[in-house]
């Protein structure tokens, strides 16, 4: 087995056997060599060996989650060694049926429902320890600390199937406290190494938030556009992102709403009906100019059944009462940071494109329009809307 532990992976496997071991110990097995003069170290590390060996051929042969059966063997008997000092040192020609068992409490009833357990669970003295729970603390950590997928989810098959595996339980058993803490990490490094690793989805360079981008630091003034253009237009994005089954109807800001037959800013139909009238606002608003900038909405949302909503820079809290109040929906620049940070790439791009089809179609500024993309070409360089950018201007 080659796996090589990165320094992250070791400190979570460290944290995970800290439940069970103590840390205050050096609990891991020496290094010995054939050359080594103590005997029992070397019969304790040719134990492990031969309990590895054993749970690598387990889980070739009968599946991935043996692998959990075994670990979860040695965790348990660690355990129960906490209450039992008789569990403290290498013991190697330990049975289960002459040794183990009878010094243990077998538990196979729940005490909560009366029903037998198929699984294992023993008791010394008031110290009882089962495999049933181990097992699920195993898979826990496989799944979501070691991002390892595909261990099997279904510890009632593998614990239920505990009999068919005692030369492993005798060998979590026979070893010392130092041998099963040797043993756990090499089980773990052998699922490290077999188990398939989540790969989570990355892209270099990762996806920009060119809409976001835009809301945040976009200047919104300009000697060469109308008062509240850029805003507007924004808006008209975010609609065309936000409401794609509705048809948006706009003019541009040099045109008033009433000679257009239109409510708002930007009204959205399905069919023949309006379904939303939105009305955009650069600016504060409080209670002291709600009526003469948003005295329209308030009359469309009280005689109406359309969704009136009323998007502005900032709006007091007095005057968002009120505005609730009389049924319209407020959403401003902060609701809007909250809102597109949820968005991905794609549909704040629907929304940007949006942008520049108002102020190149419906507000008819090239000027406006090339001011936009000049500031796109730093934030997100591979747009399409940049081919039409002249590179002389």
């Amino acid at each position: 087995m080659s796996v090589d532990i990165t320094d992250d992976e070791q400190e979570k496997i460290d944290g995970f056997l800290s439940d069970y071991f103590d840390v205050d110990l050096d609990q891991r097995l020496l290094d010995y060599s054939e050359d080594d003069s103590e005997e029992s170290s070397v019969d304790e590390a040719d134990e492990i060996e031969e309990l590895v060996d054993r749970t690598r051929n387990i889980y070739d042969e009968r599946g991935k989650g043996y692998l959990g059966l075994a670990l979860s063997f040695i965790l348990s008997v660690e355990d129960l060694s906490q209450a039992d000092p008789w569990l403290a040192e290498f013991q190697p020609d330990l049975n289960w049926e002459d040794d183990i068992l009878p010094r243990y409490e077998q538990k196979g009833v729940d005490y909560r429902t009366g029903r037998n357990l198929d699984t294992l669970s023993l008791r010394y003295n008031d110290h009882e320890v089962g495999i049933r729970g181990c097992i699920n603390d195993i898979g826990d950590f496989f799944h979501q600390t070691m991002s390892r997928t595909n261990f099997p989810n279904a510890p009632g098959h593998y614990t239920g199937n505990w009999k068919d595996h005692i030369e492993v339980l005798e060998s979590s058993f026979a070893l010392s406290r130092a041998g099963r803490r040797e043993a756990a990490e090499r089980i773990i490094e052998l699922g490290l190494d077999r188990l398939q690793s989540k790969d989570y989805p990355r892209r270099e360079p990762a996806f920009s938030q060119p809409f976001l981008e835009i809301l945040n630091d976009y200047e919104r003034k300009d000697d060469n556009e109308m008062g509240g253009l850029a805003y507007q237009a924004m808006v008209y994005g975010y609609a065309t992102a936000e409401w794609t089954h509705l048809s948006l109807r706009a003019s541009s800001v040099r045109t008033g709403s009433s000679r257009q037959h239109r409510f708002g800013d930007i009204d959205g139909y399905h069919g023949p009906d309006l379904m939303i009238s939105v009305e955009a606002k650069d600016r504060v608003i409080d209670e002291s100019n709600i009526d003469t900038e948003l005295g329209t909405m308030m009359k469309l949302a009280e005689r109406s059944t359309t969704i009136s909503i009323a998007v502005c820079r900032e709006v007091k809290a007095d005057a968002r009462e009120t505005l609730q109040e009389e049924g319209v929906k407020v959403i401003t620049d902060t609701d809007l940071r909250i809102q597109l940070r949820t968005w991905d790439y794609h549909k704040q791009n629907v929304a940007l494109q949006g942008m520049v089809h108002f102020l190149e179609h419906i507000e008819e500024n090239p000027t406006a329009t090339r001011r936009l993309l000049r500031f796109v070409e730093d934030i997100d360089p591979n747009n399409s809307a940049l081919a039409h950018l002249d590179s002389e201007n």
